[in-house]
Formats: structure tokens, sequence, C-alpha cells
């Protein structure tokens, strides 16, 4: 184990670490006989910190009892893995040149944590991997219904749900304080036979029996690529529904119907049958080869004044996907959106296809039958066999979509969507900061890449704010200090209760990026804002994009928005304070 961690890790290495475990797929690299538990925890330095650096080509996962005995490497010299013949595959990678993706969607234990509901899931079995990206919870998410759920849905049908497929319900199931779900969509996406029809039956019979938990009775439609499967995943509801659940069953062609004595129904539907009804839960099986109009003027439409409807829609990926998963995925990826859930499992960043190590990071669930079908595929597509489950022509192309998940999506435009304000609009808007101790302040960090320390003063109606970049949370404390600042400071979520800012009476602050940008263009609007030049803030208000979107203005841009975020806090908190009192002294 490295010694260079003795004063403590920084949020940066703790994202790194999340993400080489996340690559090595959990799986300790060092196996030292005799000593290997197999379940990685922890990163080990090849060469050593002071000769890499964080170099991920030079960092490994480990588990604690195999990094401990090696201890840290102190020369350069290593023994090299015997080389192979590889053919490496395109990615979904943040540093790819096809598309940026943002920084919040990996699977981080350590912020995952600051939700009651997840915490069963933080400590990933062996036979199982955590999502390359997923959404992080809403700001206004309280709870979640998926212990409920996975409970009943394990004791009625008698299995037991994997580990990801209770994570995926847990997460789809995350309701605000007053008990309505908080995603109106969800995008979800694993390679083949990984059990998403388990999970997805699972979720629609629970839905039919808890219509009260919503209030109104459930419309269930579901639609896909291929009305066959779809029929297959309810039909295997279909024994229990009669005979155990009392629920009457039409089994005809085109006509399948699951139903329950109040009136919930679970109808099957080809794409083209889809309208007519009031839908509660919509859901796309196979969406790689569904038609956008399916969803988008045929089921969306459809959930409007629904209480608590969600679309749902899955698929592995495929070459010729139609723009449907596609144009979703990559919205997901790169463009915060509060009512969408994203769930990615797919091959890390420039794998290669042969390593099992890939396979497994890629496989929401694992066992030896599936390695010993993965390696068979793999082994006729380096043949160069086509499969026929694949349909694709190039055998290799249809075995990293079909094994690996790996969609080809196309890199947005850098420019994409309107500034926020422009440079001279913006530097006109420059001004002094006023004498004395601010009225307000706010911190926030961008996933480990710095910190933004946000002050603000009241100038009449108007706010002057400054904003200061440090390296660590350390410095924060100092930086309040040497402005004289002694309120409560609003401080992001992620931040509160670390111990470097044990000395900073501090609220809790809330609030996606794009809700912050919306405030800025508010503030901006009105006239409110003044600022003293300083360099991150106007970096990242002139680096903002954003699009129309249905419900205002939303973010496009991926890059940090920290300062913007603390800004947008401190100002608000410093217009919410009274004015200061004036004292007249009359003389007779």
């Amino acid at each position: 184990m490295s010694t260079a961690w003795a004063k403590g890790s920084t949020r940066a290495w703790r994202r790194l670490r999340a993400r080489i475990l996340h690559r090595d797929a959990y799986t300790c690299q060092l196996k030292l006989p005799g000593v290997c538990t197999g379940q990685a925890t922890q990163v080990h330095h090849t060469v050593g910190r002071a000769i890499s650096g964080d170099d991920p080509a030079y960092l490994v996962a480990a588990c604690a009892p195999c990094n401990l005995k090696t201890g840290q490497p102190d020369t350069g010299k290593f023994t090299a893995a015997p080389q192979t013949t590889r053919r490496y595959v395109p990615s979904l990678s943040p540093g790819d040149d096809r598309l940026t993706v943002r920084a919040d969607l990996v699977w981080d234990p350590a912020r995952l944590a600051g939700y009651e509901w997840l915490r069963p899931f933080l400590a990933v079995p062996q036979d199982a991997a955590p999502p390359w990206a997923t959404s992080p919870p809403p700001p206004d998410a309280v709870a979640s219904y998926g212990a409920q759920a996975v409970e009943w849905v394990e004791s009625t049908q008698r299995i037991r749900l994997r580990w990801w497929q209770a994570l995926a319900i847990t997460r789809q199931l995350e309701h605000r304080k007053d008990g309505s779900l908080c995603h109106r969509m969800v995008v979800e996406s694993t390679p083949r036979r990984a059990g998403k029809s388990v999970r997805v039956r699972g979720l629609a019979l629970w839905r039919m029996a808890h219509p009260d938990l919503f209030g109104e009775v459930q419309t269930i439609i579901h639609t896909g690529s291929d009305v066959a499967i779809c029929r297959e995943i309810q039909r295997g509801a279909w024994r229990w529904a009669e005979e155990c659940a009392g629920w009457t069953v039409s089994r005809s062609n085109g006509k399948e119907a699951v139903e329950t004595p109040t009136g919930d129904r679970w109808l099957v539907r080809a794409q083209q049958a889809v309208y007519g009804y009031d839908v509660c839960f919509g859901i796309v099986d196979e969406g790689w080869n569904v038609s956008p109009d399916t969803v988008f003027e045929g089921l969306e439409p459809a959930t409007l004044e629904r209480s608590s409807a969600q679309l749902h829609l899955t698929s592995t990926a495929h070459r010729r996907a139609t723009s449907l998963m596609r144009s979703r995925l990559q919205l997901s990826l790169t463009t915060e959106d509060e009512d969408t859930l994203l769930l990615l499992w797919a091959a890390p960043p420039g794998c290669d296809p042969g390593d099992e190590q890939v396979w497994r990071a890629a496989s929401p669930h694992w066992s030896q039958d599936r390695r010993r079908m993965i390696a068979d595929k793999y082994a006729k597509a380096l043949a160069g066999e086509a499969d026929p489950q694949a349909d694709d022509p190039d055998p290799m192309a249809g075995f990293t979509a079909q094994y690996l998940n790996i969609w080809q999506l196309r890199a947005s435009a850098a420019d994409r969507g309107e500034e926020v304000v422009s440079a001279q609009a913006w530097a006109g808007l420059a001004a002094q900061v006023p004498p004395g101790p601010p009225d307000a302040a706010a911190v926030e960090s961008w996933f480990g890449d710095g910190v933004s320390v946000a002050l603000a003063w009241r100038l009449g109606e108007r706010v002057v704010v400054s904003v200061s970049d440090v390296a660590d949370l350390s410095e924060v404390a100092g930086v309040l200090a040497s402005a004289g600042f002694t309120g409560v400071a609003t401080v992001g979520a992620s931040l509160l209760g670390d111990p470097a800012l044990a000395g900073v009476r501090a609220r809790k602050g809330q609030g996606r990026t794009g809700a912050a940008v919306a405030e800025l263009r508010r503030l901006l609007a009105e006239g409110v804002l003044c600022h003293d030049g300083g360099e991150v803030l106007t970096e990242q208000v002139l680096a903002a994009r954003t699009m129309p979107g249905a419900d205002g203005p939303r973010l496009v841009s991926s890059a940090a928005a920290d300062a913007v975020k603390a800004a947008a806090w401190a100002i608000g908190d410093c217009r919410r304070q009274p004015p200061p009192l004036v004292v007249l002294t009359v003389k007779r």
C-alpha cells in the first residue's frame, strides 16, 4: 500500500479509485497466493505514485490484504503482463472523442452513501458489477419504494432477484416527500441475457398490486421490437396471476392482457397499437428496434395527467438501432435531466473485447455459465463466424454490441446550445467588491476537481459575488476566515459532513446544475447580479450552454459548473437577508 496517503485521500483520488474498481470489475488484480480475497476494495499503484502519479495505466484494483502485503513499489521495475494480440473498441469514455459524458454519472459509493435507501447496495457482491453510468438521485428524492417492491416480488414470485435487478427497481421507485415517483422516464441498457425480463415482469405486477400508492387504477402498456418476446415476458406471470392472485388472463394473440378485479391492466400491444390508452406505466422492450413515434407520439402523451407515470425504455446495443435509444442515451449521458433515470451497464473505456475482466465489468450479473457463453461467442466472432442472435454482418461488431453493450453514439458539437450571457455583457457587470465582510457564502465542488468558494455582498438591490478556486476542502475555512465571514455557509450536499469542514457552520445546498444556471439567467434578466471579474466564475458562466425545453431552458453543456452553483446559492442567501436597518436621528 502506498504511503502517499498518510494524510488522507482527496476527492479526486476517491473518484479515480471508483473508476479503476469499476474498470477491473471489483476483482483483485494482484492475486497473491494464500492472501487474496478476490473482492477489490482498494487501488494499487503498480510502479509507485512518485513515479507514475495517478496515471490509470499504472493503477489496478486490489483487495485490502494483497495491497497491504505488496506494499509500495519503490522503483520503476516491475514485471509486465504477457502481451497478447488485442482488438480495442470504441467506448463512451469521457476522454473518448465520441462523447463527453457527465462527470456525475460514475458509480461512487462515497457519494451514494448519503442516500439511506441505496446503502444496502454499496457493497457490490462478487457475482455483480455496478452500472458504468447511472444518474444520481434527484434533489427532491427522500426515499424509495424499492425495498417494499423487492420483498413483494421475491415472496409472491418465489424468486431471488439479482443484485442489479434489486438496485434497478430501487432506483426506479425513488419518490418525493408526497409519495410521487421522481423519474418520468427510465433509460436502461444492459448486455444480452442479464435478466431484464424478470425485473420488468416483477415491477409490472407490483404496480398492478399496489394502485393505492399511486392514487389511481394502473394501466400498463407493454410494447417492443418483437411482440412475441413481450408476450413471453408476460406469459411468465399468467399462472401466478390466475391461480394465486385471482386475476383474469387473456391469451388471445394481439389481445394479451392481465387484469385485476379492480381494473388494473397489463396489456401487450404492437408498436402501432399503443394509441388510445391512459398509460401509467409504459414498457418499451428492446427499444433499439422501436420507432421513436411509438414513444413520443403514442406512449408519452398518454402519460400526461397520470399520477407517477413512467416510461421504461430497455434495450441491448445494436449497430442498426433507430434513433430512439441512441438519442435518449446520448441525452442522458451528456445533459442534465432530473426527470430521467439512466441505468447503463457497458464495457469500460478503451477495452479489449477478449479480456474476461471486461466481460465482467459489462455484465450486471456474472456466473461461470455466462463466462462460458461469452467466451464461446467471442471465439466465434474472432473466427469471423456471425452470430444469428446478434443480427449483424460484422461478427466482432455484433459481439461488442450484444455482449459488451457498446452503443455507437455520435459526439455533440462543442458549441451546441445557447450561451447564458455574452462575453461583452458579462464583462459589463464587473464591479468592485464592497468593503467589509461578505453577507453570504457558499461552497461546492465538481467531483473532486477543485472547490469553489463564493462570497456575496448586498449592495442596495444588487448583489456583488466573488468566487475563488481552492484545491481542497481543507482550505475553505481559511478563505472564509480571511474574508471575515462568520455566518452559516451553504455547502453542497456531497460535502456536508466532511471532516475538513468541521469548523464551518453550514446548511445543505440543494439543486442540480441546471437549476443553478436557470437561476443565474433569472438574476441576469432582473439586473441583480454583479461580479468581481474572477476567472473561475467567468470561465464557467461563458461555457454554459442551454437549449429550450418543455419546462424551460435545459442545460446541455457538461463542463464544470461548481462556481456557478456556489454563486447562485450565495446570491440567493444574500437576497433573502433583510436589508440593513438605517436609524435616523432627528434633532429638534
